[in-house]
């Protein structure tokens, strides 16, 4: 499921101002110049405590400043640390990243340089190189089928070809379906008990939490218990995050993204072990006139964690509506539209012809909706209007995902999808 997704980039000067405020930078082009002599440009992996780089170079004239530039890939936010060391022509450096405060998933590739300021103003930048950040305590193997490769511990055969398959099903099932492009690569980081994935986790991370999913990094990092059904918990889980992967794929701007109402409706469209408690709390919503709107969807969902469950639901039943009354075909309008990055209203109107409203009025019809009765204050006093490129969602706050542990979990946890920070996304909290 999808508890929350991505902060998006507006605009530069906004992410400039607010990159400052975080300390990290967006990383410059280096007027690169002669004179560089590396001896060692390494990166060791402490998974889960710490990320060490190491520099050992000479120059032709003496050194003012060093500094690591580092950036997960796929992110556009790059973090700077700067290093203690000797001045003179000859640098021995070593930086050293604290991953408990600075915590990156396993799976990533870290992206590095080195950035060396010169007596004369001018900078030597190194090559930029590439780490694999993992989870260096275990043996993993992988299985890679086009742009998916699966991590697995070592002897998980049938775990790790399952988890491939389930995943390029789903995705290339997404794509044919709905004429999406998204071709980049996808990460499936799969551990052998909720036990060990826990481990990977940051410190003080809820205990309920049995996966997640980063779009924004092309990843999902789970645990499958080997004695519960583990092939029904992989199928189950990837037939539903792989939909959020191509989804953020094939939709990504810096201007907007698909409501959660969308996003996470074709998720549990697609979800190949259906939940069977939201036929229910729908039909009990109809029958009291408490159907939230579309509206008010487009943005977080509710905190309440009855509320939350029946957003689930609706955003399952509004999806359905749309592929019954206007195909596929229509959902793929819907999925382009937002390729532009306007406005939840501009979508719908561009794809449909109509406005959400009347999309709302259409999916109540279709459930022979009474009319509303009693729809909750706090669903009343929430702006869902949709107008504008800036009512993007945002992250549930921790009662709301604590809410929807207790209501929406299946199995041994709950998999949901995080957003990585985009304005300091080198440094995501679950």
């Amino acid at each position: 499921m999808r508890a929350s997704r991505r902060t998006l980039v507006r605009l530069a000067p906004l992410l400039f101002l607010i990159a400052l405020s975080f300390g990290v930078f967006a990383p410059a082009k280096a007027a690169t110049a002669t004179g560089l002599q590396v001896q060692t440009d390494s990166a060791k992996v402490d998974f889960p405590r710490s990320l060490v780089f190491h520099l050992v170079a000479d120059v032709d004239q003496p050194i003012v400043s060093v500094e690591t530039w580092y950036h997960p890939a796929y992110s556009p936010v790059t973090s700077v640390v700067r290093a203690d060391f000797s001045a003179g022509a000859h640098v021995d450096v070593t930086n050293t990243v604290d991953m408990q405060l600075n915590y990156l998933p396993p799976g990533v590739d870290v992206l590095y340089r080195w950035r060396l300021t010169l007596r004369d103003g001018s900078v030597l930048e190194t090559p930029e190189q590439t780490v694999l950040y993992m989870d260096t305590r275990y043996q993993w193997q992988t299985k890679t089928k086009g742009a998916v490769t699966v991590y697995y511990f070592a002897g998980d055969d049938q775990i790790g070809q399952a988890a491939l398959d389930q995943t390029v099903k789903a995705i290339n099932n997404m794509k044919q379906t709905f004429k999406l492009t998204a071709d980049e690569p996808v990460r499936v980081v799969i551990y052998s008990s909720t036990r060990d994935f826990a481990s990977a986790l940051p410190p003080n991370s809820a205990e309920w939490i049995g996966g997640f999913t980063q779009p924004d990094l092309h990843l999902v990092v789970t645990g499958v218990d080997k004695n519960n059904d583990p092939m029904s918990e992989i199928e189950r889980i990837l037939s539903h995050e792989a939909v959020h992967l191509i989804m953020h794929q094939a939709t990504e701007n810096p201007f907007n993204e698909p409501p959660p109402w969308l996003d996470e409706g074709l998720a549990t469209y697609y979800q190949a072990i259906a939940d069977p408690r939201f036929g229910p709390v729908l039909q009990n919503a109809i029958k009291s006139g408490t159907l939230i709107p579309i509206k008010a969807l487009n943005s977080t969902f509710p905190d309440d964690p009855n509320q939350a469950l029946q957003s689930y639901a609706e955003s399952q039943s509004i999806v359905n509506f749309i592929l019954k009354s206007k195909g596929n075909d229509g959902m793929s309008a819907l999925l382009k539209a937002y390729q532009g990055g306007v406005s939840n209203e501009q979508a719908v109107q561009t794809a449909f012809g109509e406005s959400i409203d009347q999309l709302d009025a259409a999916w109540k019809k279709s459930l022979n909706y009474p009319g509303d009765r009693g729809i909750s204050a706090s669903v009343d006093n929430r702006d869902g209007s949709g107008g504008s490129p800036n009512d993007s969602t945002g992250p549930l706050t921790t009662p709301a995902l604590l809410g929807i542990a207790a209501l929406l979990a299946l199995g041994g946890g709950l998999y949901y999808t995080r957003r990585a920070r985009r304005l300091g996304g080198d440094n995501p909290t679950l």
